[in-house]
């Protein structure tokens, strides 16, 4: 399971996902559309920690953003397999 722990790491992870994603015949469009809705989600997440390097301590919200985006890394990593399966 693929995971990130700041958003600096998200562009290696989206381009893994990506290449995975290319090799789809099917669904590939729809998959590309995840990537890059977990992609705003980092975005938020990177100005929440601007605004922890300001307060000096992780917040709340950065540490449910975190979980929230990597669970949905999780999710399409699940999706993925489905649909590399589906599209045999």
């Amino acid at each position: 399971m693929t995971e990130i722990y700041h958003s600096l790491e998200w562009e290696a992870v989206s381009i893994q996902l990506e290449n995975a994603t290319k090799r789809m015949k099917r669904y590939g469009p729809e998959m590309l559309q995840i990537i890059a809705n977990i992609g705003t989600m980092v975005k938020k997440l990177s100005k929440e920690e601007i605004n922890c390097r300001r307060k000096g301590r992780q917040t709340r919200q950065h540490k449910e953003l975190l979980e929230k985006i990597n669970q949905e890394i999780s999710n399409f990593e699940q999706y993925l397999t489905f649909g590399v399966l589906l599209s045999s």
